[in-house]
């Protein structure tokens, strides 16, 4: 056990992750010069070890814990590195900071990579409804026309904590609730065109879009069991 420990610090300082716990903004987009000091393999590994230290108790924990762990692993180990990235319509990149990636395959480009064994190609492809449909279950999916920004995140507010998949107009991305404040993180097409983590209260694409689908990425026990290689 002492090896494992070790080994996952080692892993976790390697990885680079940039977001300071101690800082007022721990979760606004970092710049495109600290994403690329990343070693997005040693972070890929860090995946694999969280799993391998959550194994033994995988089957007893509750669903709710399955996807703190789930969404954790994604949002501090895979996201940091894709940050920076340029956006591009026809971009597949499978490598942060190099070439560029467009918004659906940075979605499913980013939970693959997390380990979650899904259709990358065919799902980034498709519409994001479809998208949200496999990795939501129906009661976490909801719908929003002509609503204004404040009620749409009130209600990301209301579901709770977690990682999910919103689909817009003619975009799609994260909304990542912290428990405080909640993201929308895309490879955006707009401003800076790269890969961004913004307030999702102020995030023009969001304000802009007047239909949103939203879902809450677990599909119950079903997911994360998967996530883990049950």
């Amino acid at each position: 056990m002492k090896t494992i420990y070790f080994l996952i610090l080692f892993t976790i300082f390697s990885c680079n992750n940039p977001y300071n716990k101690t800082s007022k903004n721990k979760q606004l987009a970092i710049g495109a010069s600290s994403a690329s000091a990343i070693n997005y393999d040693s972070c890929k590994r860090q995946i694999h070890l969280i799993k391998q230290q959550n194994r033994a108790a995988w089957k007893n924990m509750p669903v709710a814990k399955k996807e703190k762990i789930f969404t954790h692993a994604v949002i501090q180990t895979i996201i940091p590195a894709w940050i920076g990235t340029a956006w591009d319509f026809s971009g597949t990149t499978q490598q942060p900071q190099k070439g560029s990636i467009a918004c659906g395959y940075f979605v499913t480009t980013v939970l693959q990579d997390a380990g979650l064994p899904i259709a990358r190609v065919r799902l980034a492809q498709c519409a994001s409804g479809q998208m949200i449909k496999e990795l939501a279950l129906p009661g976490q999916i909801k719908y929003f026309s002509n609503k204004p920004i404040e009620i749409f995140v009130q209600a990301v507010q209301q579901q709770g904590y977690g990682l999910y998949i919103v689909g817009l107009d003619n975009h799609t991305g994260f909304i990542y609730n912290d428990g405080t404040e909640v993201y929308f993180i895309h490879s955006t097409f707009v401003g800076t065109r790269n890969v961004q983590q913004e307030p999702a209260l102020t995030s023009l694409v969001l304000k802009e879009s007047k239909f949103k689908m939203l879902g809450k990425i677990s599909n119950g026990q079903a997911l994360m069991d998967k996530w883990m290689g049950y």
